[in-house]
């Protein structure tokens, strides 16, 4: 690891890499160095703000538009002046460099470690955009055991590239916040991740496919990070979400065939995803009806089961927008995460009481059995089949399954697909022994 480095690069690998510090408290620090518009405190001289909690926030006037120019221009001001004050690729490459010199004869790169002198000592000798790095209490931290006294040059340089890659982040994220609230609505997202396009491994779409793309990408952070649907996203949520990281990762030059398979944001991912969504509309409304969605995944999904789907999506007509499918398809495709098992709770509690019980669990596995026996397959006792989703679940209350019971269970993923999709339960029951989902 010598010589000049691509730190562009480098600083997205890193943000993926474990880092020493839990990834919370990086972004809790980073959000509490640039974050903005948050409320003032109360005043400690009155008891009652820290007894009573606030339940009324004036609302903001109305500003005028040259005040509001002014304000963009001032915060356009701030955040450059940020920019500038994060290391350069040239400045990090030099501190590697100079950890590297201050350790020559410490063996291989990672074997290389530093005390606290030596800490100190390369601290005098790098930026003044590194002194904050150095801090006593980031040398404790990075302490692995009570009886350590050294700390790996490669995990201190780590944790660098880490949260400067963060700082950077939170800059940039920070600039669509156009009313500097912290917060990102869908519209914010996509205007980010346009401007981003450029340095992301994008180049086989074409222009017309961009407006799709956007909406494509934005809709995996509103579906797993706003589940409420407030229609914003706190830009810490989104700091402290992989799913950042994994649009970081198109900014590699070279991508492995795997690889594109698998990260939602590739050229490849998002024109599958269109690709089903323009084979399911017959029609070429720009809609997908009851009908037409029935034939996603070769027709495997129970008619009750779409059914519930369309009662409690938001459609249009009583049909589903391109948006509307977006979310189907990451809760299908990601259906072991608590959002997508959110997603599908809704439409399997079909009594509105936040729990299945038998009945329930019976009803949607016999339009499993019907479809499978309509297809030429043998019966399954319905039955049996939900005794032993009870087992798999094992919740809390007996004869009712919370949606926090498939969360705990590390089963619930393959609980809904055993009670919606003919495939799930072949693929369930063809295994000889149940792992639970990781």
């Amino acid at each position: 690891m010598t010589g000049s480095v691509n730190w562009q690069q480098a600083l997205s690998r890193y943000v993926a890499a474990a880092p020493s510090q839990p990834p919370k408290q990086h972004a809790q620090e980073t959000a509490a160095e640039i974050g903005t518009g948050q409320q003032p405190r109360a005043d400690s001289a009155h008891r009652s703000h820290t007894s009573i909690p606030r339940f009324y926030t004036k609302r903001t006037p109305k500003e005028s538009p040259l005040s509001q120019k002014l304000e963009r221009a001032t915060y356009a001001r701030f955040v450059q002046s940020r920019r500038s004050s994060l290391p350069s690729n040239d400045e990090l490459d030099y501190l590697w460099e100079t950890l590297l010199e201050a350790t020559a004869e410490g063996g291989s790169d990672e074997e290389r470690r530093i005390d606290f002198v030596e800490f100190q000592q390369i601290q005098q000798l790098v930026p003044k955009k590194f002194q904050s790095f150095f801090a006593p209490s980031i040398f404790l931290q990075l302490l692995q055991g009570a009886e350590a006294e050294t700390i790996a040059i490669v995990q201190f340089f780590n944790y660098v590239l880490r949260k400067v890659s963060l700082l950077q982040a939170r800059i940039e994220l920070g600039v669509y916040d156009l009313d500097c609230d912290t917060y990102l609505n869908e519209e914010d997202i996509q205007a980010y991740v346009a401007d981003l396009m450029p340095a992301l491994n994008l180049e086989t779409l074409s222009s017309s496919f961009h407006k799709f793309y956007l909406c494509t990408a934005s809709r995996k952070f509103s579906f797993f990070l706003d589940p409420m649907r407030r229609g914003k996203i706190k830009i810490q949520t989104i700091l402290l979400s992989p799913i950042l990281t994994e649009l970081f990762e198109l900014r590699e030059p070279e991508l492995p065939k795997d690889f594109e398979r698998t990260n939602w944001f590739s050229s490849y991912s998002s024109l599958r995803v269109y690709g089903q969504f323009l084979n399911l509309d017959t029609d070429r409304n720009g809609m997908l009806s009851r009908e037409e969605l029935s034939n996603y995944n070769g027709g495997s999904l129970t008619s009750v089961f779409l059914d519930r789907v369309f009662q409690e999506c938001q459609t249009y007509g009583g049909e589903m927008d391109y948006r509307g499918f977006l979310d189907f398809v990451l809760a299908m495709e990601n259906v072991q995460t608590p959002e997508s098992m959110a997603y599908f709770f809704r439409a399997l509690d079909i009594n509105g009481e936040g729990y299945l019980d038998g009945p329930t669990v019976m009803f949607f596995f016999k339009a499993v059995v019907d479809k499978m026996t309509a297809m030429g397959h043998e019966s399954i006792g319905i039955r049996d089949v939900k005794n032993e989703i009870f087992d798999m679940a094992n919740p809390k209350v007996d004869s009712r399954i919370s949606l926090d019971d498939l969360v705990r269970s590390g089963v619930g993923g393959t609980i809904i697909k055993v009670l919606s999709d003919v495939e799930g339960f072949w693929a369930y029951e063809s295994r000889e022994s149940f792992e639970p989902q990781k």
